[in-house]
């Protein structure tokens, strides 16, 4: 049967479901390699005191602690007020809470954030859900101040083939089981490697931010491909340096 990228309201039902359970299967899932991706994710983001981040479908809010610990302000956002929800106090049990300067019901394609408000934007995970990457991306470039940068870590197609061929048959068999048994939804589980499959790999991606006008676009492959980082900035104003 073909593929067909399920509605918003669809992705946001889906999620609000496993909300509490998420950030466990999280961690079981990809073998505790989620805390080493958001890290990485952090550091490239260039997180730091002195910097506003704005982390876009942030769930739960692991992505957003991960940039806060290295002493940034974020304001943390999600279409999915169930797991948005979920976020502040876990802010609050790890002293972060003066770094989180809010936390905003939003959709990637309409920002309620005024222009050039933020020195980054990242978004962990949730390209993938967005019904039109091209709004997202008009919407990340106008948020962004001029040489602003875009951060995204999502999951790719790993470099070597049997490796593809080991985490295609994981992903389609083993995760979807193992997602019902913790969550209690296995239709999730299952959307999540339908949803990583039909998603531009890493070349692809990199030049669909070219064409969405970032700049300076790099990525590097975390745990051989199996998630991948991309980053670009915006194009600055003239006058203005990088």
């Amino acid at each position: 049967m073909p593929w067909a990228e399920p509605e918003k309201n669809s992705v946001q039902i889906m999620f609000a479901s496993i909300a509490r359970r998420y950030d466990l299967l999280n961690h079981v899932l990809s073998l505790g390699l989620d805390f080493y991706w958001r890290r990485q994710m952090a550091k490239v983001a260039g997180a730091e005191s002195g910097i506003k981040i704005l982390d876009v479908a942030a769930g739960t809010g692991d992505s957003t602690l991960a940039l806060a610990k290295r002493g940034a302000a974020v304001v943390t956002s999600d279409f999915t007020i169930p797991m948005l929800a979920l976020g502040p106090e876990k802010f609050k049990n790890k002293a972060m809470a003066d770094l989180v300067l809010g936390s905003v019901g939003a959709d990637a394609q309409h920002l309620p954030f005024q222009n050039s408000s933020f020195d980054v934007v990242a978004i962990c995970y949730g390209i993938r859900n967005v019904e039109r990457r091209s709004l997202a991306y008009a919407e990340f470039t106008r948020v962004l101040k001029p040489g602003g940068r875009l951060v995204i870590l999502e999951f790719s197609r790993p470099k070597w083939r049997w490796l593809r061929w080991l985490y295609d048959a994981y992903s389609k068999y083993l995760l979807p089981e193992i997602g019902a048994w913790i969550s209690g939804d296995k239709i999730a589980y299952m959307y999540l490697p339908e949803s990583i499959k039909h998603f531009p790999n890493q070349n692809e991606l990199a030049l669909e931010l070219k064409n969405a006008g970032f700049t300076d676009i790099a990525w590097k492959n975390l745990s051989f491909g199996i998630a991948a980082l991309h980053n670009g900035r915006t194009k600055c104003a003239q006058g203005i340096l990088k």
